[in-house]
This record gives C-alpha cells, sequence and structure tokens, in this order.
C-alpha cells in the first residue's frame, strides 16, 4: 500500500519544526504558517507561546492583538489568554467573573534551539536534530535569509540529501563529470532511528579555491561530505576539502508552511566565514547552489513523495530511501 508525504500530512503534527528566528520576534506577536494552519507567536512572561491563530469566542486572529502584561489580548473583544492558553479576562463579563470552559487556546510544544523558535503541535516523537558544530568555536556562523520555496519540506530533504544529482543539477557550480557514478556507501541509523548518518568521499569542480585560477591547485577536487538526517526535515552537511582546509557544515531546517510552500533556514558554520566579505562570499555561493536546485524541485510532478511504491530507486538512493522509511513511521498512528 502506498502513502504519499506532503506538507500537510497529519503525522507531522507530532514533531519539531522550526518557525521563526528568536531574533525576530520583538514585544508583538508573530504569525505565521504552519503544516497549512495559521499559528500566532508570542513572548509572554518570558517565554515562547504558540497557539493556533484562533480566538475560541469569535475567530478573531489573536496575532492581530496586543501583549498586555502576561497575556495576549485579543483584537475583537479583548479576551485575554496566558502562557499556559488559559482565558484570564472577558472584559464584558467583568474582573473576577465565571469563564466558560470552552474559552482556553491549546497550546503547541515551543522551544528553543540553534537561534530558532520551534514548535510541535502535538508530543513530538522524534528530538531536535544535533549538529556537533554548532559549539565548534574555530567555525564561523554564517545566516542564509529565510528563502521560501514553491516545493514541499520532503521534497526538499529529498534533495538536499540526494548526491546523484550533483554533476548534472550543480554543472555551474560544483558538480563534476568525474563524480557521476556513486560508489557504495553505508547508511547509518542514529540511535534514536529517528536519523541517520551517511559519511561519502567524491570529488568536486572546487570554484571557490582562489589557488585554482593560478593553477596552484587543480579544479577537480576531492571532498569529505557527512550527511545527518533527523526527522522530520532537518539536515546538517558537514564539508571537509583536504586541498584547501576549509570545513564547512551546511545546516538546514525546513518550516513545512502550506501545502505546497515551504520556508527554509540555513546556517553555514565554516572555518573561512570570519569576515564580512567572506561570509558574504558564501552566501551567494549557497543561494546559486539553491537555485540550481530550485529550478528541477519547483517543478516536480506534484507536491508529494511516495513513502511505499510509487517511485524507483537504485542503489544510489539508499539514503533517501531510508529518508521515507522514517518518515512513513512518523505517519503511522
Amino acid at each position: 500500500m502506498t502513502s504519499w508525504l506532503n506538507n500537510i500530512s497529519p503525522g507531522l503534527a507530532a514533531a519539531w519544526h522550526p518557525v521563526l528566528r528568536s531574533s525576530d520576534l520583538g514585544e508583538t506577536s508573530r504569525r505565521i504558517d504552519l503544516l497549512g494552519e495559521p499559528w500566532v507567536i508570542t513572548r509572554l512572561n518570558g517565554s515562547f507561546t504558540a497557539f493556533v491563530d484562533k480566538c475560541p469566542h469569535r475567530n478573531a486572529r489573536l496575532s492581530d492583538g496586543m501583549v498586555v502584561g502576561d497575556t495576549l489580548q485579543c483584537p475583537y473583544h479583548g479576551w485575554r489568554f496566558d502562557g499556559t492558553g488559559h482565558c484570564t479576562l472577558i472584559p464584558a463579563l467583568g474582573v473576577g467573573a465565571t469563564v466558560p470552559p470552552t474559552a482556553q487556546l491549546k497550546p503547541a510544544h515551543v522551544t528553543e534551539r540553534y537561534d530558532l523558535i520551534w514548535i510541535a503541535p502535538e508530543t513530538p516523537r522524534a528530538e531536535i536534530i544535533d549538529i556537533a558544530e554548532w559549539t565548534d568555536d574555530s567555525l564561523h556562523k554564517v545566516w542564509m535569509p529565510a528563502i521560501d520555496i514553491n516545493a514541499t519540506a520532503a521534497q526538499f530533504i529529498d534533495n538536499f540529501l540526494d548526491f546523484g544529482h550533483f554533476p548534472f543539477v550543480h554543472a555551474g557550480t560544483f558538480g563534476s563529470a568525474e563524480d557521476s557514478n556513486i560508489s557504495d556507501y553505508n547508511v547509518d541509523k542514529t540511535n534514536d532511528g529517528w536519523g541517520f548518518i551517511v559519511d561519502y568521499p567524491h570529488s568536486i569542480a572546487n570554484k571557490e579555491d582562489p589557488l585554482v585560477a593560478s593553477g596552484q591547485h587543480p579544479l577537480v577536487q576531492p571532498r569529505n561530505m557527512v550527511y545527518t538526517f533527523q526527522a522530520p526535515f532537518s539536515a546538517n552537511l558537514h564539508l571537509e576539502l583536504p586541498l584547501t582546509g576549509v570545513v564547512n557544515a551546511i545546516a538546514t531546517f525546513c518550516q513545512p508552511m502550506t501545502e505546497s510552500t515551504t520556508r527554509l533556514y540555513t546556517v553555514m558554520l565554516r572555518s573561512d566565514g570570519a569576515s564580512a566579505t567572506a561570509a558574504q562570499a558564501a552566501i551567494e555561493y549557497e543561494y546559486s547552489v539553491l537555485q540550481e536546485d530550485l529550478v528541477v524541485i519547483e517543478h516536480l510532478w506534484d507536491n508529494e513523495i511516495a513513502l511505499g511504491v510509487g517511485q524507483a530507486h537504485s542503489r544510489a538512493d539508499r539514503n533517501t530511501v531510508e529518508f521515507r522509511r522514517i518518515l512513513a513511521r512518523l505517519l503511522e498512528p
């Protein structure tokens, strides 16, 4: 039996999703989209909160309201809700009046990690990905601007994990014809079973290396990749180039917004990203790589991927097949 995954598949509610850069949430509320539903993100009493963006009274957008003390006030009739979703005041009834039991909001699970606010509408089944490079002081954090794409989170991560497309899709950046044959590799599951690690050495056309132009280094160079994936839509790609000594980890986290749109949060942790010039060059280069991917994934047949039969696979796809197995388990009731 075939199951299909898109951005609004019900099982995704029981997982962590990034929804906002922490620095982008000020003293007011923010409306965001997640899994096809609007949410309101607020900081109340020093903690992040997340509720479906709908007042239980007359369905007004709570994100259009205001923070009053340690409560979120609805813009329509002034009902106030604390960080647990409890209604603390209905002005029309007066202070101390009995509040109807239906006048409550259901809070999502909320946490902060990697300078991002994450929410899980239901109890999450898997932990947030572990990015070992995050605490490495020798690496400089270079954030790309958040980017919205017309593809699902699963389609993007499927592409991110796949290295068979490099010589073809990325011929204009780092793709090398010498890298077209995929040698055998292992997919090692993480201890919790919700992710995996792939270690794969290969070759690239290293157009970022300034010594290529002078002839001191060859264009085609060895590169070692270590992929780490964690359900549902987070991945980290650790890259090492022996010839240049550059270490670059690309961590990407997906926010499945609507049925067919996804927001990407990407941070590079680079050994060569100390200066503003180097950081900007890295952003521009990575953006060029992304644009090559989007030419393909924004024009796929539909906005779903098959988790069972329904797509052909080869032995080169063992990591993306494992990705599908893990997501299929996440969707199980």
